[in-house]
């Protein structure tokens, strides 16, 4: 009876204190409702700290999850985008991990959430975000849900320049029942904008915001945004002038944010830039920043400490430096922007984030090399180059930086248990991004409902990582736009007696870096439609193994000429060189270039650059200044599908398998052996892997991928492995090549094995012949034995072939032999056993003369 009392004294006490905290966290979100100010914030967040340590039934949960949304919007309104964004992130995070399925979660968490990833430029997050409300609203039945998802996922790729996908997403968007009016209008606008950025052939247009404006009058402001839009395409500025002075009445005095009035002044300052209204322009953009930072005065620029992340910032200094005349003060307002850009992409947590972002970058990164170019031309002072060359760094290979950084901060502290979490989740979020990857969208009912439990567990897995990267950033602080040291650039170059020669491709000039150890030379060159058809002509005559037979006088001209176009006499004194290529420069075999003009046809006697130069290529400087030194091992696996009794069969590959087991001792996996699962569970125990097979570059729906006897290796399936070999050896296909990200590069599978750890690899960058793969595989190997460098061996195999007495001269075209391109270390070649002899035999000789001389003096004090 006694314990029965005590039970029910339990229950409803519990109930009452449950009631109680319930009604606590009700009251502080209507409090703070009531007086949205910062004193106001900061007496929720104490009252939070202690709710949260308290909440226990799914009721407390409901109300605590009701606190965070509210106080997310006003972190929003305020501007505060980083700190509404982690809100509305562990709102949702709260929903899931207890299954508060009666609050409306989409409504009013992942949708602003989503638009605030947009904002923030977190576009990968954005597209996560959006897809996934979008497919719980169609699951729910919530039209006007649906409808909200369509419009934000359109507008969403609007920014991402895929205006077909816009178009798309607009239409499915209009046949949905129940779209109301003001939703139709916005759809509509949307397609139209993409239908007329796709008919000017633009990505997007010059004066371009995303201010929403109010539902009152929205037929008569995307009709005058419309007019006002093509008026600009137009390049007519009074007109788009008429229309921005009738939209302004309907739109500036309904914008409720900040950000939102700052954007429309921000889009005057833009149509005043045009009208050549400079003044005026920057009366606007100081009106902007008053707006974005209320304790700015308009006398001087805000600094860095004031900033947030904001993308409106990067659009006001990035028109503030078109409109300034003095170099460095261009300069100054760039950084600014380069600063709040990385600001933003501290949200990122994925590669692809990355990528985006260099893309946007890269335009910005050419505008100050031309500065600085000029500058350099002007005063010839080399620190000018050095800063260009920074910026020309700033955008290669990012997402790849960002993720080798990682990597390597583990390796110095391998036991760190946030470090090694944060690996296992980037991980995790690779292997979730795969398998969503490879779900068609049509599927029965239950592969829907595992799609979208993988898209919310990578959500998830996204919230998780940017929460343990705060906290790794705070004991590890780190920047990863970081600039090249140039004195630690210069002294490895000297160790490895070699010139880095780098280009960066921008959109309408090509610029050259070429270092020593002792000197820096900064060049320009004009990328005018003649020179660009100048490399693809070049690049053209790889397509098949005719086009240079056919014509060797004309290759031979062009070869020469794209040296000189390039400026490759510069390296002329230096055998030893690390090329850094950009653009369309990566699929330029420039081995195969001509470093004289010659009229012979024998290909064997032709002054190809190969003669006088051994080349490693890098992605970024960066890259070869922390590039691991090769170790020679004798140590192999080999891969050899071969597909016999197929169209695919590589005949010559048993020769290439014989030779390499003549020279490294080798483990082999061969026909039916060579399977995905054996060749990934073996990898990791060989010094060297060597991949006989075929490969393809991937386009514009399938990355670039490998072939083994069962399956594809796809270049997103090496993103999550971890790969411990010195050197792997891709002898197949297209492995150097892939499609080309503007910035990051070209996404190859060479990318990938190094995105997975190889710091060492030879790659190839057209179909190749296998009976020539054959030899020069067979003549690298034999090489590396003795010499230990698979620098020199991959220059050594090419010179062999041309050397080859047995290899007509057909055979000896280019085509057959500069495929093969070395990523990686400048190893010192081990001296060959013929000079250790010479070596031991000098010294015998010295000993011997040394022993007569002894007895002949002592034969003289005898006498």
């Amino acid at each position: 009876m006694k314990k029965g009392l005590i039970l029910i004294f339990m229950l409803v006490f519990g109930t009452c204190f449950a009631q109680d905290l319930e009604e606590a966290i009700y009251v502080a979100t209507e409090t703070f409702s009531q007086n949205q100010t910062d004193e106001g914030l900061e007496a929720l967040n104490k009252s939070s700290l202690q709710f949260e340590t308290q909440l226990n039934t799914k009721d407390e949960y409901y109300a605590f999850i009701n606190l965070l949304v509210n106080k997310a919007y006003y972190l929003d309104k305020t501007n505060r985008k980083k700190e509404a964004i982690r809100s509305y992130e562990k709102a949702h995070q709260l929903y899931n991990d207890h299954n508060i399925s009666s609050y409306d979660i989409v409504e009013y968490c992942l949708i602003p959430l989503g638009i605030l990833y947009h904002k923030t430029n977190a576009y990968i997050k954005a597209e996560q975000i959006t897809t996934y409300y979008l497919q719980l609203a169609e699951k729910q039945h919530n039209k006007q849900q649906q409808i909200s998802g369509y419009i934000n996922l359109a507008k969403l790729y609007q920014s991402l320049h895929k205006h077909q996908q816009v178009i798309d997403i607009s239409n499915k968007g209009l046949k949905v029942e129940g779209i109301i009016k003001h939703q139709k209008q916005n759809l509509n606008y949307i397609k139209r904008k993409s239908n007329l950025l796709i008919k000017s052939n633009q990505k997007r247009l010059f004066l371009e915001n995303d201010v929403i404006v109010p539902r009152r009058d929205l037929g008569t402001i995307e009709a005058l945004q419309l007019h006002y839009e093509s008026a600009i395409n137009n390049k007519d500025y009074e007109k788009a002038y008429s229309y921005l002075n009738r939209l302004r009445p309907l739109t500036i005095n309904n914008l409720s944010t900040a950000r939102s009035r700052a954007q429309f002044s921000f889009q005057e300052a833009q149509l005043n830039f045009k009208r050549n209204e400079n003044d005026k322009a920057i009366a606007k953009l100081k009106n902007c920043l008053a707006i974005l930072l209320p304790n700015f005065d308009g006398t001087q620029l805000p600094k860095t400490t004031d900033l947030y992340p904001e993308n409106t910032f990067i659009d006001i200094f990035d028109l503030w430096a078109e409109l300034e005349t003095k170099p460095e003060t261009i300069l100054h307002y760039y950084d600014l922007s380069f600063f709040v850009s990385d600001l933003l992409a501290q949200e990122n947590t994925s590669q692809e984030s990355y990528i985006i972002n260099a893309s946007i970058n890269k335009n910005r990164s050419e505008k100050c090399i031309a500065i600085l170019y000029n500058m350099f031309q002007l005063k010839g002072e080399s620190h000018y180059a050095e800063r260009a060359f920074n910026y020309a760094e700033y955008t290669k290979a990012s997402a790849l930086k960002w993720y080798t950084n990682k990597t390597t901060l583990l390796e110095k502290h391998p036991t760190d248990s946030l470090l090694l979490k944060e690996h296992y989740l980037l991980k995790q979020q690779q292997q979730l991004s795969n398998r969503l990857l490879n779900r068609p969208i049509n599927r029965a009912q239950l592969q829907l409902l595992d799609r979208d439990s993988l898209q919310l567990k990578l959500i998830t897995t996204s919230t998780k990582l940017k929460q343990l990267q705060d906290s790794i950033n705070k004991r590890y602080p780190s920047n990863y736009s970081k600039s090249i040291n140039i004195a630690n650039l210069k002294s490895k170059l000297n160790i490895d007696n070699a010139c880095l020669i780098e280009y960066f491709y921008g959109k309408n000039n090509l610029y050259q870096f070429v270092f020593t150890p002792n000197h820096i030379d900064f060049q320009h060159i004009e990328l005018s439609e003649s020179n660009k058809l100048k490399i693809a002509t070049f690049i053209d005559y790889f397509d098949n193994a005719s086009v240079i037979n056919n014509n060797i006088s004309q290759f031979t001209d062009d070869a020469f000429e794209l040296y000189e176009f390039l400026k490759l006499n510069e390296i002329s004194t230096y055998e030893n060189v690390v090329m850094i290529a950009d653009g369309f420069l990566n699929f330029i075999p420039f081995e195969s270039l001509l470093t004289e003009q010659t009229a012979n046809s024998n290909y064997s006697k032709m002054p190809f650059l190969v003669k006088k130069h051994r080349l490693a290529y890098h992605t970024s400087a960066l890259f070869y200044t922390d590039t691991k030194p090769y170790q020679f091992k004798n140590s192999a696996l080999g891969v050899f599908p071969v597909f016999g009794n197929s169209n695919l069969k590589l005949t010559y590959s048993l020769d290439e398998a014989e030779r390499i087991d003549d020279e490294i001792k080798t483990e082999f996996l061969m026909y039916n052996a060579a399977t995905k699962k054996d060749v990934l569970d073996q990898i990791n125990q060989y010094s060297i892997l060597h991949l006989s097979t075929h490969a393809h570059s991937g386009d514009f729906t399938t990355p670039a991928n490998i072939d083994f006897i069962d399956s594809k290796l796809y270049l997103q399936e090496l993103y999550n492995l971890d790969l411990t070999n010195d050197l792997v050896v891709l002898s197949a296909c297209e492995t150097g090549v892939g499609m080309l990200h503007k910035g990051e590069g070209s996404m190859s599978l060479t990318r990938g094995f190094t995105y997975a750890g190889i710091s060492n690899l030879v790659v190839s960058l057209w179909k190749i012949n296998d009976l020539s793969t054959s030899k020069l595989m067979s003549s690298f190997y034999s090489d590396l034995r003795k010499t230990e460098s698979a620098f020199s061996a991959n220059q050594n195999s090419k010179l062999a072939y041309l050397n080859n007495p047995d290899i007509s001269n057909i055979k000896k075209s280019p085509y057959y032999w500069s495929a093969f391109v070395y990523f990686g270390d400048l190893t010192v070649s081990k001296p060959s056993s013929n000079y250790n002899l010479y070596v031991y035999f000098i010294l015998g000789l010295i000993v011997a003369f040394l022993s007569w001389l002894l007895i002949f003096k002592q034969k003289s004090w005898k006498r």
